[in-house]
């Protein structure tokens, strides 16, 4: 009997390894958490574990992410499976059907439906590709043969059949697929496969591909993730167990072939993403910038030990695997040139940016003083009220945006103002993050300002807060150009009356004739669109007023004052449950291409968004739609146009009397459409990537596919299709976090603190840049306090490494190098420690001497010892500041610019007794 299992890391893989091997699939769930999955996963699931019971010949594809799911135990399959058969008697009834999970229909034509009409039964059972026609007379099978799901004609006939469960569970209560451990009669899929030859294509990858759509469904099931993942799924790292020994193969896609490559050990494998690579640019805290070339083992007098072997211009570092911590992997330019060992261009490099960071931060950390030094409005709120209107909320919140929303009202009841930025992608719950936050301002007797940086934008967030606001009896209006003088007047005076609770606008909000009686909170959407003038008035704002920013793409200044810490930030990752990613097109511009994109999102019913940038074309590109799609329903929106003619044009294509909108960028930001799920951009290559970002993020907002079409004119240059394509990268939860921070490198990073800093970045690498400023502002501020150092120890004897041979994957001894090196307590180093034994077995003597390595570096660091050198029968220590006092009595050896050297006449052992009494164990 043959009996095959492979283990692919996507589904994607499982199913066109399917397609082209001849292999059966078990599939992953395809239902979102708490729902129904799709006909056909019900039905290849259960097709497959009937066949594993039924003793059949299988060469089955799986995930481990389809492995881990919970699903009907074996007892209760084979307990439920009826076998019919001609001329015997048929009893089972239409309950019988619904409790083993099949839909009631007239016409069956999908798996795990069917169908009573009088003497003739119709049902779509896992053990059958085609659907199933039982004839009876009286309660006998007279006839039964398989049929056309499509044409409903009879096939052949058939003596016998099987009726087995639709569905992973038995029972009356359906629409759960998802979490099938409810049912309380389950196991885990993976027990099915006991005995079967188990293959698994890139462990590594397997695992991490199915930890990282855990962690997605986890978000995805929001304030019920706990519920779900306890019934949905067992622990990858038990399921993967289960498989047994396993052989590790590689797979030709192309060729369709398998190749053996190893047998396996029985252990979970963990991959880090994070890590360097050989051949990746590095930084070294020390030396500056070269290429990593791997990890060698080098016999030194001491003993073996690894080192990272790094070439720089002139020669070649080989960095000590415990001090892997001052090494990290570049980002910046793509054509740096490495550094040389023999100059001082590093040092003087550092030295420069040092003191131009801590020279203009000055100006914008008073700034952030004084505003911390104002008293907060202290915002408590009616926690009845606010949780009436959270449970207006039409969705389910995502785990990111309940954090958010927390993090948000967290702020308002702080005792000082406000100043966070909310950042997630077009659609992903920014505005009911906001609107959380404005309710909180209302109800505690505050006002609230909302400024957009356009009409159309501050049209949708006025509909959105009245439809949500007005039944709890908040007065909400609006403030645009749209506005008639008298209707300006009147809003003006009800805001200084107190008689208006929110006010929606753009930047005439930011007019000095506008007055609030109690202004508490302003939410900035989209601040990179406001002008220099805006801006500033927005910077005072900050000194005394609450304000919440959001942004799909936040501009590099604004990124990078969050990571840095300057400000608040809340990141909101995960999509709403049934949101799907838009299919992006990066195309050469035809009529053919525009013609049948429109059409086929008319043909189900949609709407079309055509973007075209230049105000002096429109009139043109409206012809040319016209006579290649003639009879369209199409209208045109601009920035330029009277405000209220703009104001009818979106209206319309709101209320869906309009196909198609041509407009130029002012939809770029806020307009949400749930039947507009395709847009065409022409002329793409003149817009900058977080732009296009932001316009693909006007479709695909519901639960529909949207597409995106970027086109550009012929002749387009390479470099400018490069930068395009990115776009096509960044589709998962994120990106447009990712496109922010790419943007920073494409950019230049911005102007942060009124300085050039693209050459200080692309000379020392983001990550130490950042590194940089926040310890310039740490000392700024007087947040800063060094009482911690990273010692480097010389002399410590014996050999050094993680062997080979006892964990083979290099990626990984690379990631627990890391964290040892890394490792800020006593505590951090036990945990990798218990890892490592738990894991990988009993400790090897090269190991145990990485760990007590780590571990003295960390207790001398607690005392401020900056190196430790061993000699023969003494180690000589070198520290700053109030000497600590397991030296006294000892003999000072040098004393100059507060660096203290003192010799201490013990051995190594001696000293580390004596500091384990006086280094906390935290």
């Amino acid at each position: 009997m043959v009996r095959e299992l492979l283990v692919v890391p996507k589904e994607s893989h499982a199913r066109r390894i399917s397609e082209k091997m001849g292999m059966i699939l078990f599939p992953d769930h395809d239902g979102l958490p708490f729902s129904e999955n799709s006909p056909f996963v019900r039905h290849m699931r259960l097709k497959v574990l009937l066949s594993t019971v039924m003793g059949e010949d299988l060469k089955v594809v799986s995930t481990l992410m389809a492995l881990s799911r919970y699903t009907i135990s074996r007892s209760s399959l084979i307990s439920a499976v009826h076998r019919i058969v001609k001329g015997k008697t048929f009893d089972l009834r239409p309950e019988d059907f619904l409790r083993m999970g099949y839909t009631r229909v007239d016409i069956v034509r999908d798996y795990g439906e069917f169908a009573f009409r009088g003497d003739i039964i119709d049902f779509f059972p896992p053990s059958s590709d085609v659907p199933v026609r039982v004839e009876l007379f009286d309660d006998v099978v007279e006839d039964m043969r398989f049929f056309d799901p499509i044409t409903q004609r009879s096939l052949f006939s058939s003596e016998t059949a099987v009726l087995a469960p639709a569905r992973e569970y038995i029972g009356t209560d359906h629409g759960l697929d998802t979490v099938v451990a409810s049912s309380g009669d389950f196991q885990v899929s993976v027990d099915y496969f006991e005995g079967f030859k188990v293959m698994v294509w890139d462990p590594e990858r397997v695992f991490e591909e199915t930890r990282r759509k855990i962690e997605e469904l986890i978000d995805l099931a929001g304030n019920r993730a706990e519920d779900y993942s306890r019934l949905s799924f067992e622990d990858i790292g038990r399921t993967f167990k289960k498989l047994g020994d396993y052989e590790i193969v590689h797979l030709d896609l192309k060729s369709h072939e398998i190749e053996s490559v190893k047998r396996a050990e029985r252990e979970v494998p963990v991959y880090d993403i994070h890590e360097i690579e050989p051949g990746d640019v590095v930084v070294h805290k020390d030396y500056g910038i070269g290429r990593f070339e791997g990890i060698v083992a080098l016999e030194t007098s001491l003993g073996k030990r690894d080192y990272l072997r790094i070439r720089y211009e002139d020669s070649v570092l080989y960095v000590p695997v415990d001090r892997i911590s001052r090494v990290h992997k570049y980002i910046g330019s793509e054509n740096v040139k490495l550094d040389s060992l023999s100059s001082k261009r590093w040092r003087s490099r550092l030295t420069k940016i040092r003191g131009e960071i801590e020279k203009k931060v000055k100006e914008l950390v008073r700034l952030y003083a004084k505003r911390s030094s104002v008293k907060g409005l202290a915002l408590h709120g009616d926690p009845q009220l606010e949780a009436e209107f959270a449970e207006s909320f039409p969705f389910i919140e995502t785990n990111d945006q309940l954090k958010a929303i927390e993090e948000v009202l967290r702020d308002l009841e702080s005792d000082r103002p406000m100043d966070r930025l909310v950042c997630g992608d077009s659609g992903y719950g920014k505005t009911e993050v906001a609107m959380r936050a404005a309710f909180r301002a209302v109800v505690s007797g505050k006002q609230v300002a909302l400024i957009a940086p356009t009409v159309v934008l501050a049209n949708q967030h006025y509909r959105n807060f009245k439809e949500r606001m007005e039944r709890f009896g908040v007065v909400v209006e609006l403030l645009d150009g749209t506005r008639t003088k008298k209707e300006k007047e009147r809003i003006l005076e009800g805001l200084r009356k107190g008689t208006i609770d929110v006010i929606v606008g753009t930047h005439a909000l930011l007019s000095d004739r506008v007055d609030f009686s109690d202004l508490g909170l302003v939410v900035i959407d989209e601040e990179h669109k406001f002008g220099v003038v805006q801006k500033e008035k927005l910077k005072k704002l900050r000194i005394s007023v609450n304000v919440l920013s959001m942004s799909a793409t936040p501009i590099p200044r604004t990124l990078q004052m969050a990571l840095s810490g300057m400000r608040d930030i809340s990141v909101i990752n995960t999509p709403p449950i049934g949101r799907k990613p838009v299919v992006v097109h990066i195309l050469e511009y035809s009529d053919e291409v525009v013609r049948g994109a429109v059409l086929r999102e008319l043909a189900r019913g949609g709407q079309v968004l055509y973007v075209h940038n230049r105000v002096e074309e429109l009139e043109e590109v409206e012809e040319r739609i016209r006579r290649i799609i003639p009879g369209v329903n199409m209208m045109v929106a601009h920035g330029r146009m009277n405000k209220r003619k703009l104001e009818r044009a979106v209206e319309a294509f709101y209320s869906g009397d309009v196909d198609l909108l041509l407009c130029t960028t002012v939809v770029e930001s806020g307009l949400d459409i749930p039947t507009a799920n395709t847009i065409i951009v022409d002329d793409s290559h003149r817009y900058g990537l977080a732009q296009l970002y932001q316009l693909r993020g006007r479709v695909g907002r519901r639960n529909v596919k949207g597409y995106a079409y970027f086109l550009y004119p012929k002749g387009t240059k390479e470099d400018v299709l490069k930068r395009l394509r990115i776009l096509k990268s960044y589709t998962g939860p994120g990106s447009g976090m990712k496109i922010a921070l790419r943007d920073l490198e494409i950019r230049g990073y911005g102007d942060l603190l009124g300085i050039d800093q693209h050459g200080y970045i692309e000379s020392i690498g983001y990550k130490y840049y950042v590194e940089i400023l926040k310890e310039s502002l740490g000392r700024i501020t007087g947040e800063f306090s060094e009482t911690e150092y990273d010692v480097e120890i010389e002399g410590f004897p014996g050999n050094i490494s993680i062997p080979e041979d006892y964990v083979s994957d290099p990626m990984e001894r690379m990631r627990l190098y890391r964290r040892l090196s890394s490792a800020g307590s006593l505590k951090d180093i036990r945990e990798v420690e218990e890892y490592m034994r738990d894991v990988f077995g009993s400790l090897p003597e090269s190991v145990r001497n990485l760990i007590r390595l780590a571990e003295l570096r960390v207790k001398l660091g607690k005392l401020g010892i900056r190196k430790l050198k061993i000699m023969d029968g003494s180690v000589l220590l070198e520290y700053e500041g109030v000497k600590p006092d397991i030296f006294e009595d000892r003999s000072v050896l040098n004393n100059e610019s507060r660096k203290i050297m003192v010799v201490y006449n013990t051995s190594l052992e001696d000293l580390e007794r004596e500091l384990d009494g006086k280094i906390d164990d935290g």
